[in-house]
């Protein structure tokens, strides 16, 4: 996270051309990046092509098993889970909180603790199978909703999502 932060305050103060911009991108996610005009605010940026056709969840729960996204919660995570009385949900959150109010949030913290857990504790193994499935679908935290981001993303996760379909007889 430190070297994202770092990267993006890096760019934002350096005026690169969009060319530039389009060819470090490109080479940053293993995509096609084009220099694009925002159509709303007119303001120059980088179209990044995610390759994520034929993306199809194979529930390998790669995803949740081996990411560290623990700092990627929200505040409007949060609301929505306090909102829908998610408890269960919540005593997993620690509140890093600034000036008494709370400025961000870590996610999967062992309550009681400030220890991480090693994976997500609402993620659940199938019976008898490689299957796994998370037991907060309709309310996970929008990282989780957004994965992966891109082909590449999904790549380095372990993420099985891109490979073809065995066939019936195996």
């Amino acid at each position: 996270p430190e070297l994202v932060k770092y990267m993006c305050d890096a760019i934002s103060r350096t005026p690169w051309h969009p060319d530039l911009l389009a060819a470090v991108s490109a080479r940053v996610f293993q995509a096609r990046a084009t220099p694009d005009i925002d159509a709303n605010s007119g303001e120059v940026g980088v179209r990044i092509e995610t390759n994520m056709e034929g993306f199809r969840c194979r529930q390998c729960g790669a995803c949740c098993r081996y990411l560290d996204y623990h700092n990627e919660v929200t505040a409007e995570d949060v609301d929505l889970w306090k909102a829908s009385g998610r408890n269960d949900i919540l005593k997993w959150v620690y509140e890093i909180k600034s000036d008494g109010q709370p400025k961000r949030y870590h996610a999967w913290i062992i309550p009681g603790t400030r220890k991480q857990a090693d994976t997500c504790p609402f993620l659940e193994k199938k019976s008898e199978s490689r299957r796994w499935r998370c037991r907060i679908q309709d309310v996970k935290p929008t990282i989780c909703r957004q994965y992966p981001l891109n082909r590449k993303h999904a790549a380095m996760s372990g993420c099985r999502g891109f490979e073809k379909k065995p066939p019936l007889n195996q």
